[in-house]
């Protein structure tokens, strides 16, 4: 039998966390991300654009807490549920001062916290984050959004996939109506993935006999989030996978660690972020409750115990290695971003993303360290392009852009920002090239339709309209190279140059307008050394 004790190694003594009817030890640090008022009940207390309520002080809920911090851009009160069920006779007087104060926006991380908003709460719009199945408390209101934490069972048929080519039968327990919620998703996804999902409801009390029943059957099995699984239970399947080699899949690292195979949970922090952005926008008026709904995050994270894979004969293949390995890393770097090591953390995500470039999570974390480094400098440069971009002057965007790459190479608001400005400020120049060839002047036309190019080399249509004017005009080559000619014999210098100019502009290769322009530029140039020695 695994010792459970093993999942708490390591692990802070003074936050719990209660997952699938067992609790799992976590780190809890609430006074780094902010006080509550020591006066809750006064009028003063609940005051600012943000309310944010914890559903308690555990780490994950922190982590979150921590990304939200890091992007939103106003004013926070932090409030957590059970000081207010301790310093309120009533929780509902809570939530009437928040609806009577100038609170702009309730943030609720946990679902403890979204149901007692939801509940209470009726006139102030509400942002969720971190809870499990929202439709559960309830989302049918325009005054409610939010950022789901659930991931999809079909990343771990996908990984699954990937991990054991030959995997057939995947069977997972359940006893309650949210276990099966989360189970039943799977019936819709394994013929994707050319699996075979079982789905059984059990207890506790048949749950060893049950398990005894499909002894041999069965190539993997997923645990949901079911109070089914207790300590006990947890401990009794990992040890049956391990003997009857089955992959056992998990939806949090510490179940991971105690015990399983693989798991994928979502990054908690990047949660924190995306919702804080999505408040961003709501507080800013850009958004509404209403337009945002709800929004699911990408790129979740992988955990692997390669010891118990190893155990159970399971050959884990590089790529998955390499993907845990980065994840590990990645929890590296918020770790010395959290204890303010912000060189380290920013050389952490920059080695993360040299593997893995597309990983918008460590990018965005990136970002944030930057932010810290500079104070706020690539913000600002990145709002003044978006502004410049915005009003047309798209030269000005691109050089905005090029100092934020410059402070921060990997940032994809950026990247694509100065891409969009260059194409914008190639279209402009053909545009206006398109204008002086209507207008009669042919030249300039040409020059803008080589800015355009310079500006952007792919321009299809800058290569093609110029191409046409080029065409157009070839036929009038011999009369302006004869007039140049004649210039060049009157002692007309500029006069002659110009016209050569004008001729290479409709033809490069012109081998006389190339030697007449350096003959007529040598000749302007020994008059000038001329006239300078006369005048001394």
């Amino acid at each position: 039998m695994i010792r459970w004790n093993r999942i708490l190694t390591g692990l802070s003594r003074n936050a719990y966390i209660l997952f699938a009817g067992f609790a799992i030890c976590i780190a809890g640090a609430a006074s780094q991300f902010g006080e509550l008022n020591s006066s809750p009940n006064s009028s003063k207390a609940i005051s600012g654009n943000v309310e944010i309520l914890l559903s308690s002080d555990n780490s994950i809920l922190e982590q979150a807490l921590f990304g939200l911090q890091s992007s939103l851009d106003y004013p926070v009160r932090i409030s957590y549920v059970d000081l207010l069920r301790s310093e309120y006779k009533d929780v509902p007087s809570y939530f009437k001062e928040i609806e009577s104060s100038d609170t702009k926006l309730f943030v609720a991380i946990g679902s403890a916290a979204f149901k007692l908003a939801r509940e209470n709460l009726n006139r102030t719009p509400i942002v969720f984050t971190m809870v499990s199945h929202p439709k559960s408390i309830g989302i049918d209101s325009d005054n409610v959004c939010g950022v789901g934490m659930d991931v999809s069972i079909s990343e771990f048929f996908k990984v699954l996939r990937e991990l054991s080519p030959k995997a057939n039968r995947v069977l997972t327990f359940y006893s309650q109506p949210e276990g099966e919620f989360f189970a039943t998703e799977g019936d819709y996804f394994d013929l994707k993935y050319k699996l075979n999902f079982a789905k059984k409801k059990v207890s506790e009390e048949n749950f060893r006999s049950s398990l005894e029943k499909v002894r041999g059957e069965y190539d993997a099995f997923i645990i949901v989030k079911d109070s089914l699984y207790n300590r006990e239970i947890f401990e009794e399947l990992s040890e049956f996978s391990k003997k009857n080699k089955m992959i056992l899949m998990a939806p949090f690292p510490a179940l991971v660690r105690a015990g399983a195979t693989f798991g994928i949970s979502p990054e908690y922090s990047k949660l924190g972020i995306e919702t804080g952005e999505l408040a961003n926008r709501i507080l800013s008026g850009k958004s509404s409750c209403k337009e945002e709904k709800v929004s699911l995050s990408d790129k979740p994270s992988f955990f692997l115990n390669e010891a118990f894979a190893s155990d159970s004969n399971v050959i884990v293949p590089e790529e998955l290695k390499e993907r845990a390995k980065l994840t590990r890393l990645f929890t590296v770097g918020l770790n010395l971003l959290n204890e303010g090591k912000l060189k380290s953390a920013r050389i952490v995500f920059e080695n993360i993303l040299k593997k893995d470039p597309n990983n918008q999570s460590v990018a965005s974390y990136l970002q944030l360290v930057i932010e810290k480094m500079t104070g706020g400098k690539t913000k600002e440069l990145l709002e003044a392009a978006e502004d410049f971009y915005k009003k047309g002057n798209y030269s000005r965007a691109r050089a905005e852009f090029q100092k934020v790459l410059l402070l921060n190479p990997n940032l994809r608001a950026a990247k694509e920002g100065l891409s969009s400005a260059t194409l914008a400020q190639s279209e402009s120049e053909r545009i206006n090239a398109e204008q002086l060839v209507r207008s009669g002047k042919v030249f300039d036309g040409i020059k803008m339709y080589q800015s355009s190019l310079r500006t952007f080399p792919q321009n299809a249509k800058s290569s093609v309209e110029l191409n046409h004017v080029r065409s157009s005009e070839y036929s009038k080559i011999p009369e302006y190279l004869k007039e140049g000619i004649e210039l060049y014999s009157q002692r007309d210098y500029e006069g002659s140059i110009r016209i050569f100019e004008n001729i290479l502009l409709i033809d490069p290769a012109d081998k006389r307008a190339q030697e007449y322009l350096r003959l007529s530029t040598k000749k302007k140039d020994a008059i000038r050394v001329l006239l300078d020695k006369t005048a001394g």
